[in-house]
């Protein structure tokens, strides 16, 4: 008898802050223009990070200036690329208040590859910041937020059901789901969805240990879903993929993958969420790019509602979307999405 294991590769975007504190800063002021005092190290998504504090300015620049870098010390082991290469980071860097809130005025952001050389990320004249009125007792803090991708492998159980999938052999619960009637195994759901196992449980809780063992099968109804979309979600639960109707692409699959997307929300299954939203990134048309840009909106899908906007500001894509009253619907649904719309069309 063979036997076999499995894995996982996550992919993730993760963040982290770090304060800098330059406590007693008159003092720094002795420094030689161009060398940089370094801060302690800091990890990001596996990596390693330093800030490096120029008080009397970078080399290159001038000596009225005050600069700060971010110089990536380290990659972590499970980030398949070379330092010198480049890490991949977004994020910013503020002077805080009294109140330790970013000063917007004084905040820089960034959206780029760093290396081990360091880049110039914040600037200010000594000047501005000496008469700014956060310069309290010779003190000031700066934060550093930085967004990178993690990459983390895992080992999982083998979780592949297939031969047990629509089958009535020792199905102990029956899902009601827009009249459709549909059964499945406690210990399967219990593996892949602690709220679908919540649910049978919770409708269970009236009924003797002894006929939950034996003849005892729980009835859940699920509102508010098609039973095709419900199908689906189990296919995937027993065999940890997606059926394979859904690679056609058209726009019925399409529709199929918004409904999966809200349920893996609905019943927390994250890897089902990520799966559905890096398909719905591949099949952003004109036709469906304001109902996928709500959708990701209303369920923190932040990779897919990036791809929706991109597409949106191409003024062919716009003014198709236009002529169609697209907006018209993402002004009634997510206003909120629209303002950040004109503001990416402002940047384009």
């Amino acid at each position: 008898m063979s036997s076999r294991s499995t894995s996982v590769i996550i992919a993730k975007a993760v963040s982290r802050h770090h304060l800098l504190k330059i406590d007693g800063y008159s003092q720094t002021k002795v420094v030689t223009h161009g060398r940089g005092i370094k801060s302690y190290t800091f990890k990001v998504g596996g990596h390693s990070w330093l800030l490096q504090y120029y008080p009397n300015g970078e080399p290159l620049g001038p000596d009225t200036y005050i600069d700060v870098f971010i110089q990536l010390v380290s990659v972590s082991r499970d980030m398949p690329v070379e330092p010198d290469k480049g890490i991949a980071a977004k994020g910013s860097l503020s002077l805080l208040d009294r109140a330790g809130n970013p000063v917007p005025s004084y905040t820089s952001t960034f959206n780029r590859s760093f290396t081990t050389t360091g880049v110039l990320v914040w600037y200010t004249k000594r000047t501005m910041l000496e008469n700014s009125g956060y310069l309290k007792d010779d003190c000031f803090t700066l934060r550093c937020d930085i967004t990178v991708t993690e990459l983390r492998a895992e080992e999982t159980e083998d979780c592949n059901f297939t031969d047990l999938l629509w089958k009535y052999d020792r199905a102990d619960v029956a899902f009601e789901v827009d009249g459709e009637t549909l059964t499945a195994h406690r210990w399967v759901l219990a593996v892949r969805s602690p709220i679908l196992k919540a649910a049978v449980e919770a409708e269970l809780l009236d009924v003797p240990e002894r006929e939950k063992k034996t003849t005892s099968m729980a009835t859940v109804r699920i509102d508010n879903m098609e039973a095709k979309v419900f199908k689906a979600l189990v296919h995937y639960i027993y065999t940890d993929a997606l059926p394979d109707e859904m690679d056609k692409g058209d726009e019925a699959t399409t529709a199929m993958a918004h409904g999966l997307l809200e349920v893996a929300d609905r019943y927390e299954m994250e890897r089902l969420k990520l799966t559905c939203e890096a398909m719905l990134c591949k099949r952003v048309s004109t036709s469906t790019v304001i109902t996928t840009l709500v959708l990701a909106e209303q369920h923190h899908c932040q990779k897919l509602k990036v791809a929706c906007i991109e597409f949106l500001v191409s003024l062919k894509n716009m003014k198709v979307v236009l002529e169609n009253g697209g907006f018209k619907h993402l002004q009634m649904s997510c206003p909120s999405v629209l303002m950040d719309l004109i503001k990416w069309s402002k940047a384009a």
